[in-house]
């Protein structure tokens, strides 16, 4: 689960366990800047391990190794204010 602009500068994990129905979850985020922005990324922990997280203006990413299958998948969640220099320089 991926949710772009959430407006939030901190992220507990009550929230996250809300989100997702369980706390069968992990997440990364990049918090809002003031009233605007932020962006969460959710997954499954039971299904993926987490190999490492990464993160900048307007963006998060996340490297999970599926367990089923051992397949490594990145997964990045972007999110650009609108504003088209701040779109052209993402």
């Amino acid at each position: 689960m991926e949710i772009q602009e959430t407006k939030l500068e901190v992220i507990t994990p009550s929230l996250c366990y809300n989100l997702w129905g369980s706390e069968d979850c992990a997440w990364a985020f990049c918090p809002s800047m003031g009233n605007s922005g932020g962006v969460l990324s959710l997954w499954s922990k039971s299904s993926a391990s987490t190999l490492f997280t990464f993160q900048g203006e307007g963006f998060v990413g996340v490297c999970l190794e599926w367990e089923v299958l051992k397949h490594i998948c990145i997964l990045i969640n972007i999110y650009a204010k609108c504003d088209l220099a701040v779109k052209r320089k993402m």
